[in-house]
């Protein structure tokens, strides 16, 4: 298949433009690495229940409580959210021609929109001790 030149350069730029946006979307929404949030909740299997309730702390992972944790017999459930802040896109100049690479902002009061995304993290207990971590939830 034979595309213009300007459609190429058009495409590109516009995949470029999208995986900025993307980028730093991922970039805002937290600055401690999944995987480091992952050791450090899989650092309270073998403890007590307790334990996790007095020295978990979610907001150093960049987590908000949306509600007190929940005790069951079998699990110890905490229904977290991690704020997001998506920034707006750019459009292309029309004066400057199509993928010149102008770009002009969208006139607003705002340059991102804050989302807060939820998760749920739940410490499966036996005898009070937990045994597992699991994660429910996009953003965990």
């Amino acid at each position: 298949m034979i595309f213009p030149l300007g459609f190429l350069h058009l495409h590109f730029g516009s995949v470029a433009i999208c995986s900025a946006i993307l980028l730093s979307a991922c970039a805002a929404t937290s600055t401690v690495p999944s995987y480091e949030r992952h050791r450090y909740l899989e650092s309270f299997i073998g403890k007590s229940s307790e334990t996790i309730r007095t020295q978990l702390n979610l907001s150093q992972l960049g987590y908000q409580n949306i509600s007190p944790a929940e005790l069951h017999p079998d699990r110890l459930s905490y229904r977290v959210a991690r704020p997001v802040s998506i920034p707006l896109p750019m459009a292309d100049n029309p004066a400057m021609g199509i993928g010149s690479g102008a770009a002009v902002p969208i006139p607003s009061g705002t340059h991102s929109y804050d989302v807060e995304l939820s998760c749920l993290i739940e410490f499966k207990l036996k005898n009070n001790i937990a045994t597992d971590v699991q994660f429910t939830g996009r953003t965990c």
